[in-house]
């Protein structure tokens, strides 16, 4: 690691006040994406956050046969990408979505798609997504369900798709924004997808179908885990990213822990993203949230107690709480992060470590943490390992705010998903 790589988080004060336009939403933009791919025709996408993630899927489409024209404010996406029979390689480069969301459209072509990526990508399993494929035509070549992977298609369901969700969504929403094209491909009126397993993140698989319907494909639940998809072809037209709620949770704690009025232009309660229910975590900590039109946090004089809290259905920002936990004002057991362990690092046992060395009191289950706050006796000086993951720096900016004495190893890992995080930080100094 060069020393210019480092970075030391700047202290925050009491009772700031800043106006924050959020990147779009990765989640949102990643599926239009992946979508546009499937379009026979062009669709015209605004919003899309400029960064690692979203790059790594462009020009991986781009080598897929997707004609993809980056403008200032619009992208426009012309489909469809190329079904035949050539071999391919696409590199994911550091994007697990991008990587399922592939993985999906490798299994509509008849050629051969070799997918890899990062170091950190490769020890991410993709095995439940893999024998989807393999149960249903495919020749996948993996080992040990990761990274790099081979992909031969087409795939033919026969029948339900069963496909286990205790993982990750991120295997369903691959799954499901191709069922549309298996089921007329058959010449089936619809495509059944039968989840097993304990299922994790279901918000997300929401914003999939939120995104699909958006291109007159109306996906639905038949039960809490089977999932209906109509034959039928995505349609092109103009569409907008909204900001990132996930992104929104660094700044949502911020103003909750220090007193300020942060305000959040391009994002509010229309929103159907599943981490915008940090916001209501928040509220239970004592801010007050507007949400009509914009979102505007405004943190308590005092903070109230949270003595336990259930994130499974928020994983991407459970990490900011679990970061931002030893600055309250009571011992906190936040639980539902068995899914924790399979991000981009993980996301359970790695803050764990780098809170342990600052001197919290903690301790960790499968599944949980329990946080006891710091209190008046201040944290050590510490040099944050990031592991390569984005959201381990932009966690842990809560808790180096407080104290200024939090450094970073590396600043540019933020911009996987949100280059202009330390900029708008500054916002709030």
């Amino acid at each position: 690691m060069i020393p210019d790589s480092t970075f030391l988080i700047p202290k925050l004060s009491r009772g700031f006040e800043a106006s924050i336009t959020l990147p779009g939403s990765k989640s949102i933009a990643l599926r239009q994406l992946a979508i546009s791919a499937l379009v026979d025709g062009t669709s015209y996408i605004s919003g899309i956050p400029k960064c690692d993630d979203t790059d790594a899927m462009i020009d991986c489409l781009r080598t897929l046969g997707v004609a993809i024209d980056e403008g200032s404010s619009v992208t426009s996406v012309t489909g469809p990408m190329n079904f035949g029979s050539a071999d391919v390689e696409l590199n994911a480069r550091m994007s697990g979505a991008s990587t399922r969301l592939l993985i999906g459209l490798a299994a509509l072509r008849s050629g051969s798609t070799r997918i890899d990526g990062h170091e950190s990508l490769r020890v991410r399993t993709n095995a439940p997504l893999f024998d989807v494929l393999r149960d249903n035509g495919c020749d996948v070549i993996s080992d040990a369900g990761t990274l790099p992977a081979t992909i031969k298609g087409g795939m033919k369901a026969d029948g339900a798709l069963h496909i286990d969700g205790s993982l990750s969504s991120q295997y369903i929403t691959a799954v499901t924004v191709i069922a549309p094209v298996l089921a007329h491909r058959r010449g089936e009126a619809t495509q059944v997808i039968q989840i097993h397993g304990d299922l994790v993140s279901r918000p997300y698989i929401d914003i999939t179908l939120n995104e699909m319907a958006k291109r007159s494909v109306a996906g639905e639940w038949i039960d809490p885990t089977v999932l209906s998809l109509p034959a039928a072809r995505y349609q092109s037209g103009e569409f907008v990213v909204e900001g990132d709620a996930s992104a929104a949770s660094y700044f949502s704690a911020l103003a909750t822990l220090h007193g300020g009025t942060v305000t959040l232009t391009n994002l509010d309660a229309t929103t159907v993203q599943g981490d915008y229910a940090f916001c209501d975590v928040m509220e239970s900590l004592g801010s007050s949230v507007e949400r009509q039109g914009l979102t505007r946090i405004t943190g308590p004089r005092q903070l109230k107690p949270l003595p336990q809290i259930d994130m499974q259905e928020m994983p991407d920002v459970a990490l900011t709480l679990i970061a931002m936990s030893p600055l309250l004002a009571t011992p906190i057991e936040i639980s539902g992060l068995q899914s924790l362990h399979h991000k981009e690092c993980d996301r359970l046992e790695c803050p764990a470590t780098e809170m342990r060395t600052m001197g919290v009191d903690l301790s960790t289950s499968h599944s949980s943490i329990t946080v006891k706050p710091f209190g008046s006796q201040a944290p050590k000086a510490h040099m944050l390992t990031t592991y390569h993951d984005h959201r381990m720096a932009m966690a842990f900016a809560t808790l180096g705010s407080a104290y200024g004495n939090v450094t970073v190893d590396d600043k540019a890992v933020v911009n996987k998903t949100y280059p202009d995080f330390w900029q708008d930080y500054a916002r709030l100094i």
